[in-house]
This record gives C-alpha cells, structure tokens and sequence, in this order.
C-alpha cells in the first residue's frame, strides 16, 4: 500500500527497525533531513496495512532524533556507544544540524 503524504498536521506513523513511533508531518519537516524529504509531500510513501511507513534502522536512538526535531535541542545518550550510534543514525538521516552538535 502507498499513500501521498498529506496536510503538515497530518499524524505519520513511523516503524523504525520495530520500534514503533507516532508523530506529525510537520515534526518530520522541522529540519532539513532525509526524512523532511521524504515527507514533504512530493513521494509516495509505501505502508504496511497499519498504516506505518518502515524504515530499516535500529529504532533505539530514534526517540533522540523525534525530540531533536520537536525542540531542537539534543539529549546525548550517556555511554559513548549509544553517542556513536546516535550519530550513525543522524548520518543516515542528514540530519547536518544534528552532526554539527
């Protein structure tokens, strides 16, 4: 199933590696990213029958990459494994802001 992204408002369920997220459209294009791309209306965006987009990443640091994006500010993991996945996942997801932080 695909759907066009719709209004900003618009709730956009996210399953990232099974880890699964709730958000808006306008969080997602809070910032210039991968996923403000994605979500910008322009793509077709594919679903799985609940209606959530799946991306294949670890889904453990993503809870860090939503509060980015909902305040920007970030919340640094506290081990130094955790930081370098943390900032693997912003890689991914160009999230340049996130990489200069």
């Amino acid at each position: 199933m695909e759907q066009q992204a719709g209004s900003l408002g618009e709730r956009v369920k996210l399953d990232i590696g099974g880890h699964r997220f709730t958000t808006s459209r306008t969080t997602l294009c809070a910032r210039e990213s991968m996923l403000a791309t994605m979500f910008s209306g322009r793509h077709q965006i594919a679903t799985d029958e609940d209606g959530y987009t799946f991306i294949d990443r670890d889904g453990r640091n993503f809870h860090h990459i939503l509060n980015f994006l909902r305040t920007g500010e970030i919340m640094l993991p506290e081990t130094e494994a955790a930081r370098r996945e943390l900032l693997a996942e912003a890689d991914f997801y160009q999230f340049t802001a996130l990489l200069e932080i």
